[in-house]
């Protein structure tokens, strides 16, 4: 049986997808898992542009050192980090988004090189 936290991951993941394909000029899929040549969790085209996204959905991360690893597995500047932060429900009900759903992540040079298109 896969354990509890691997799956919660596998769904946002999939969320994350099938939300970004329902966009004209998108196309995502997610990564099988790499072992040590791990580019991140979901490859992304922005027309032909090669995206990488580090998918995240838990209550607390180090989004500093997130995004480093992720920049260092995917060996490229084009790299982002999706963060739904969670919190704890009473009575061991399910956990929720804590304020927005979900933020994204990028290095101070993605955010310029977007900028200038």
């Amino acid at each position: 049986m896969v354990n509890k936290a691997k799956k919660q991951g596998t769904n946002y993941e999939t969320n994350i997808v099938n939300r970004l394909n329902k966009i004209n000029h998108l196309k995502a899929q997610r990564f099988a898992e790499g072992g040590s040549n791990d580019l991140g969790d979901i490859q992304l085209f922005v027309n032909d542009e090669e995206f990488f996204i580090e998918a995240k959905s838990r209550m607390n991360l180090n989004l500093h050192q997130t995004l480093d690893k992720a920049l260092s597995k995917s060996g490229d500047e084009n790299t982002l980090v999706f963060w739904k932060k969670l919190k704890r429900k009473t009575n061991n009900e399910r956990r929720t988004n804590d304020g927005v759903p979900e933020v994204v992540s990028m290095s101070y040079d993605l955010f310029i090189k977007l900028l200038q298109k």
